[in-house]
C-alpha cells in the first residue's frame, strides 16, 4: 500500500524544520566571518574558534537533516539531542533582565514541535524504524 501525500506531512515537517535550523547556523556563520574582516574582535583566537564552532555546528546540522529524510536511527537521536539544547537556549532567552520573548518562542516552539513529532508521531516513528533493523 502505497503511503499518501497527507500521511508524509509530519515527517517532511521534522525535516523542514531541521533544514532551517541548518540554514539559520549557516547564515550566522557567514555572518561571523564577515565580522571576522569588518571588526576588530578583543581576541581573535576567541573570535576564530567561534566562527569554526558554530561552522562545525552547521555542517553537522546539515548531515543530520540529510538523515532524517533518509530514515537513519542515529540522526533521529542526533536531532532529539540538538533540539533539547535548542530549547534549552529558548529557555534562557527568555530569562533575566533582558530577556527577549520573541526570541525564546522563535527558538523554542520549532524544538518543542519536532521533539514531539520525532517522539509521539506514528509516522515519523514509522519512517525511522524501516531502514535499521538489528
Amino acid at each position: 500500500m502505497a503511503k499518501s501525500e497527507n500521511s508524509q506531512t509530519p515527517l517532511r515537517v521534522v525535516v523542514g524544520i531541521s533544514a532551517l535550523e541548518t540554514l539559520a547556523l549557516l547564515v550566522a556563520a557567514g555572518v561571523l566571518v564577515v565580522e571576522l574582516f569588518i571588526a576588530t574582535p578583543d581576541s581573535y583566537g576567541s573570535a576564530i574558534f567561534l566562527t569554526l564552532i558554530v561552522a562545525g555546528f552547521a555542517v553537522a546540522l546539515a548531515a543530520v537533516t540529510v538523515g532524517l529524510w533518509r530514515g537513519a536511527t542515529a540522526a533521529r537521536s542526533a536531532s532529539l539531542v540538538w533540539q533539547v539544547l535548542q530549547m534549552g537556549v529558548g529557555l534562557a532567552s527568555d530569562s533575566g533582565e533582558f530577556g527577549i520573548p520573541l526570541v525564546a518562542l522563535a527558538v523554542a516552539v520549532p524544538a518543542v514541535t519536532v521533539i514531539g513529532l520525532i517522539l509521539f508521531n506514528h509516522t515519523v516513528r514509522e519512517h525511522f524504524s524501516d531502514g535499521d533493523a538489528l
